[in-house]
């Protein structure tokens, strides 16, 4: 398994006078590794997470031969990770606004009743008479009265809209409202496909720095015994005999914080994917079987452009502004509907003259009209207010342009920079393996010490580690861009994976 170091800086080789401090400098104050009762228990739990995670896999019925791919983490973070379940209630929340604006255009129907007590005491004078058999008569009087009697009362009232602006902003609003649910929940799904790779490839990055630091460790001590023996023999200086004693110590104290990191890292992937990090798959030692020059620049634009989730949504905002600005226009004040109203209505009890029941029906339809006519000043404000919003929308909307575009620029150049890096690095990885064959050969004749050869194989190692992670950069880079365009897909996670090895097919 070929190994990663962060923080490694290349450099000349370094006198045998000053090899204690280049080594350390060299591999960084944030790595590290194991001892003792640290590595027994690490190893424990690792026994345990492992039997844990075969459990699962067959009771869930997907054990496989192969080691975890990165396609399997997202597929496992996607129903594990809080942050993305709550994007996607988000987004079934959010969908709904679809059918609320399409309901505000269709028809509403309603039921009205009441039951009650009322008075009602009614007088009609120089009213006209008329009956069969009774004849006619004019200036007559009618009086009702009914005391603390029984009022009932239903109706059914159906109206639908015609003529509202109102209406319609509101509709647009509900419309574009659903439209950045789709691409709130596609950012989601972007940003959880980057997260399951960032925290994929750092569990494997923060492993090889441990592996490195393990190795160099081995061979720091190795350098301390030769120069002790040396020195009690009086070959060597006490000054060379400490600094080879100093080099060993501080690798072994750069191997315990690289132990915490592997941890740490570990455990983030763990509460993202809710899997165990501990068949993980690995990247090539070999160089990579040709790295696809990207489109243009210009060309990644343009898809940044039209398929930027940002972009969608502050275009979605200033479309809504506007719409919201166009209710408050002098044609929108009017509103024009047909209401259609059926009902009855009763009152029961004793009046002055005797027991009484009114009974009255009712059924209509009418075109109705609403024109406001004095708001006192609430609509020029609120026209005023709109205004305003437009004007904010249609700059967050050129502030999103220019970041998109500044974000498609550096995802493009970061990836064509990690390629370069990726040729750069296994050149030079292969440089060093054969200053280390030359170094320990030097040994052997008595050219080279102990020292030279430690400091020859850091750098070997370094640059090792450093080839590696610059294959884990550009697959990273590849799926930011794809990100900037809002393109990034499952797809892409799969062609990662076409890249990596299993572990028993990586040299360890």
């Amino acid at each position: 398994m070929q190994i990663v170091l962060r923080g490694c800086r290349s450099g000349r080789r370094v006198a045998r006078a000053s090899i204690g401090a280049p080594l350390a400098a060299r591999f960084g104050a944030g790595t590290g590794g194991p001892g003792g009762a640290l590595g027994r228990h690490a190893r424990a739990r690792g026994i345990v997470k492992r039997a844990a995670f075969i459990g699962i896999a067959l009771l869930s019925g997907i054990a496989r031969a192969a080691d975890l791919g990165l396609v399997d983490a997202w597929q496992a973070a996607m129903q594990h990770d809080p942050t993305f379940e709550s994007a996607r209630a988000q987004w079934e929340a959010g969908r709904t606004h679809a059918a609320q604006g399409r309901a505000l255009w269709m028809p509403t129907l309603a039921a009205q009743g009441s039951v009650g007590l009322a008075d009602q005491n009614e007088r009609t004078s120089g009213a006209a008479f008329s009956a069969p058999s009774l004849g006619s008569a004019t200036g007559v009087d009618f009086q009702t009265s009914v005391n603390n009697g029984t009022s009932r009362q239903w109706a059914f009232v159906a109206e639908q809209p015609l003529y509202d602006p109102g209406r319609q902003a509101d509709f647009t609003t509900q419309k574009n409202t659903a439209a950045a649910a789709d691409a709130q929940f596609q950012q989601a799904k972007q940003d959880l496909l980057l997260r399951t790779a960032r925290e994929y490839f750092a569990v494997l990055n923060s492993r090889a720095q441990l592996v490195a630091l393990r190795r160099l460790h081995v061979a720091a001590e190795r350098a301390r015994a030769s120069a002790q023996g040396r020195y009690e023999n009086g070959d060597i200086s006490a000054t060379d005999m400490r600094e080879a004693q100093a080099s060993a110590d501080a690798i072994g104290v750069q191997e315990l914080d690289a132990q915490s990191a592997v941890t740490l890292s570990e455990a983030t992937f763990t509460d993202l994917t809710g899997l165990d990090p501990v068949a993980l798959k690995q990247l090539p030692e070999s160089e990579p079987a040709g790295l696809p020059a990207p489109d243009s620049l210009e060309s990644w634009t343009k898809r940044a452009l039209a398929g930027s989730p940002q972009l969608t949504l502050q275009r979605l905002a200033v479309e809504s502004a506007s719409a919201q600005l166009e209710r408050y226009g002098m044609l929108a004040s009017p509103k024009v509907s047909v209401v259609a109203r059926v009902g009855h209505e009763s009152l029961q009890g004793n009046g002055d003259f005797g027991p009484a029941d009114i009974t009255g029906r009712e059924a209509s339809i009418a075109l109705q009209a609403s024109i406001p006519l004095f708001t006192g000043g609430l609509r020029s404000a609120q026209r005023h207010e709109a205004k305003a919003l437009v004007h904010k929308a249609d700059a967050d909307l050129d502030a999103a342009d220019q970041l998109v575009r500044q974000q498609a620029r550096a995802a493009w150049l970061a990836l064509t920079t990690a390629a370069s890096r990726v040729y750069a690095l296994q050149r030079l990885h292969g440089s060093t393996q054969d200053r280390l064959g030359a170094t320990r050969l030097g040994v052997e004749i008595g050219d080279r010490t102990a020292l030279e050869l430690l400091n020859a194989e850091a750098d070997f190692l370094r640059s090792g580690t450093d080839f590696q992670r610059a294959q884990s950069d550009w697959l990273l880079a590849g799926l930011q861009l794809q990100a900037v365009a809002g393109a990034l897909s499952e797809a892409d996670l799969e062609r990662v994976d076409r890249h990596l090895v299993d572990r028993n097919a990586a040299p360890q």
